[in-house]
């Protein structure tokens, strides 16, 4: 019988967004992670924190080295036979990818395909998508986070191409005039098609234009030349020249919606829905997937418009509904306890667990096998009615089996982790 709680070694990735050496919460945690002869690299990049069964970037178990997946397939009383009925799972599989990212430079404007549409870019480029399958996610800041998600009313956008001019001038004027005289139609489909037409036009604009007019707008700006419809965005276009001085994405600030989230802020991305994030340290937890389809902030080779116009969503909203959390355990905040929360997708959830100095947090059974990062602090993982334990630090990573009653304690001061599970009625 293998055990029911048991450490992992995660995977880093690095990627140019990502934040540098020691900076990076990613390298903090993978420095406490057990990864063998890993050292922080003062000029790397290190953007994500992996811990799941991807192949991209599978996690091992930390007392063999095995990959999990292979330890899964020998033992599947772990993740349980509904979980493994109701996904569909082979070969050692979980149906969700748990991640921290780090970043301080704006990661490509992307979507993420569903599932049909990933079974055929999948097939059609397997190099560029590697997996088959579709890629919802929910995503819960750990510190300041910005973000751009879903687009912008199409009132908003109308605005924005009658006082900049630099954004008006991508665009042919019958796309410009169609969208302005319906942006405010009572008729759905009216908007979303002008919208369409923008942003088709938009995804296939010259790239030398779309530099010409974006160092033009970025100098009338410095100049502080704008209107007051521009104050808002204003900020946001500089910081966004400022990470990527060429390139077209830059007008995205004028197309889709702008967060800045607190810490605990989460929200989900449907597939389809476009989103790129731009600053902060966040908790990522989507269905096990690679699968992005970029058309800005990336490089050339690395774009598929005509995928990304083919699948995106046009669904313009004012805002994004935040996931609120509840509680999971008797009396939780924002600052002790367990606190849940429950996206609309299938595949996972995530707890936000603190126990006090000295405190525990008790978690019954779940239906379902979990994965659990150390954020802050350190205490120990009790388990088997007290008669096992683990002692955990910042950075490492714990496997605990579906139904599994555990209990998290901290010792001289506060313990924080992240736990992403899935569970099946």
């Amino acid at each position: 019988m293998t055990e029911q709680v048991f450490r992992l070694i995660p995977a880093t990735q690095s990627y140019p967004w990502g934040k540098k050496g020691s900076n990076s919460l990613v390298a903090q945690l993978a420095d406490g992670a057990g990864i063998p002869d890993f050292k922080i690299d003062e000029s790397k990049p290190y953007a994500e924190l992996w811990m799941g069964t991807h192949p991209n970037a599978p996690t091992r178990v930390l007392s063999t080295g095995h990959l999990l997946s292979e330890h899964l397939v020998a033992h599947p009383e772990l993740v349980g036979e509904s979980v493994i009925k109701r996904f569909g799972l082979e070969n050692g599989q979980l149906p969700f990818l748990f991640k921290v990212l780090s970043f301080d430079k704006a990661l490509p404007v992307q979507i993420h395909p569903d599932k049909q549409t990933a079974e055929h870019i999948h097939l059609e480029n397997p190099r560029a998508y590697v997996d088959s399958n579709h890629k919802p996610e929910m995503v819960l800041a750990l510190s300041e986070f910005t973000a751009l998600c879903g687009f912008l009313p199409t009132f908003q956008v109308s605005e924005f191409l009658s006082v900049v001019p630099e954004f008006a001038s991508l665009f042919p004027s019958d796309i410009v005039q169609n969208l302005k005289s319906v942006a405010r139609s009572p008729d759905e489909s009216e908007r979303k098609t002008a919208l369409k037409e923008l942003l088709s036009s938009y995804a296939n604009v010259d790239n030398e234009k779309a530099s010409v007019q974006l160092k033009l707008l970025v100098e009338r700006y410095r100049a502080g030349q704008e209107s007051d419809e521009e104050k808002t965005v204003k900020s946001l276009v500089l910081q966004l020249h400022d990470m990527y001085q060429d390139d077209s994405g830059v007008f995205c600030a004028f197309i889709l919606n702008y967060f800045n989230l607190k810490p605990g802020h989460a929200f989900s991305v449907a597939t389809g829905e476009p989103h790129a994030y731009i600053t902060g340290d966040i908790i990522e937890c989507m269905a096990t997937s690679d699968n992005t389809i970029a058309v800005a902030f990336s490089p050339p080779e690395q774009r598929d418009v005509q995928n990304f116009l083919s699948n995106v969503q046009y669904n313009p909203t004012p805002g994004k509904t935040f996931i609120q959390p509840t509680m999971f355990t008797r009396g939780s905040t924002h600052t002790n306890g367990s606190l849940l929360y429950n996206p609309p997708i299938y595949e996972l959830a995530v707890m936000q667990v603190i126990a006090a100095k000295g405190g525990t947090e008790s978690h019954h059974k779940l239906r379902g096998p979990s994965i659990a990062v150390v954020i802050e602090g350190e205490g120990t993982v009790v388990w088997a009615e007290g008669a096992k334990r683990l002692g955990v630090k910042k950075g490492q990573v714990v496997f605990i089996a579906a139904g599994t009653e555990v209990k998290f304690s901290a010792f001289e001061t506060s313990f924080k982790l992240y736990r992403a599970f899935v569970e099946v009625g």
